[in-house]
């Protein structure tokens, strides 16, 4: 089983506890699960040989790709109730740029795609919303985020992107994230990246308890 699968798991217990503010929990949830990454980590790699400050280190960088895919899947478990109420299927931009593709996974691609004169790129698509019925449709692209540093523009330039075409400009482009760094969740002297994304996007989704509430900043 892989570290992000492992997490996913934890957290549906966790979500079983916290009951619907366990979203409110997200940092005190993944601040245990990078404690417990990290101690069986360094514990793996020492036994390979690798001495303590290196396995540290190395236990470090591991986290960073665990965390983005593992916080992706405890998102997908916070939406599943929802979705199954409204019809709704989830894929996303990996499952997409696959070679084969089912019929409607295709028609969902071809939906979203973004045209840059000869080439089309598919945009960034942490968690795609789609319905089938009466026809497939994109719904809206959810991209999560556990903090930004200097990556706060790449999704408002998809939605502009989306925008431009009128097969896709109905496209919903909405961030959700714990921001444990703080970047956007509050609004006295804010700083860039809330001021662009709460602007351009179509929402923004706070996994947190304190927070500026606006018309497109909400929990």
């Amino acid at each position: 089983m892989k570290p992000y699968e492992k997490i996913s798991i934890n957290f549906k217990s966790f979500l079983k506890a916290q009951g619907q503010e366990a979203y409110k929990n997200l940092k005190v949830f993944f601040d245990t699960q990078k404690q417990e990454f990290y101690n069986e980590k360094i514990a793996e790699l020492q036994n390979n040989g690798i001495e303590k400050q290196e396995a540290i280190i190395k236990a470090r960088q591991g986290w960073v790709s665990v965390i983005g895919r593992a916080l992706e899947l405890v998102i997908e478990t916070l939406i599943k109730d929802f979705c199954h109420t409204y019809s709704i299927k989830t894929t996303n931009d990996k499952i997409l740029c696959s070679k084969k593709l089912s019929s409607e996974l295709d028609s969902v691609k071809r939906a979203l795609l973004v045209h840059f004169g000869e080439y089309s790129l598919l945009p960034d698509g942490d968690i795609i919303l789609y319905k089938t019925e009466p026809q497939i449709k994109v719904l809206a692209i959810l991209s999560i985020k556990n903090s930004f540093r200097e990556r706060y523009t790449e999704t408002p330039y998809w939605k502009l992107k989306l925008k431009e075409s009128t097969l896709t400009q109905h496209i919903k482009v909405f961030m959700i994230t714990p921001d444990n760094d703080d970047e956007i969740s509050f609004c006295e002297n804010p700083k860039k990246p809330r001021i662009v994304m709460e602007y351009e996007l179509d929402g923004i989704y706070l996994a947190k308890s304190e927070y500026d509430e606006s018309h497109k900043i909400k929990g």
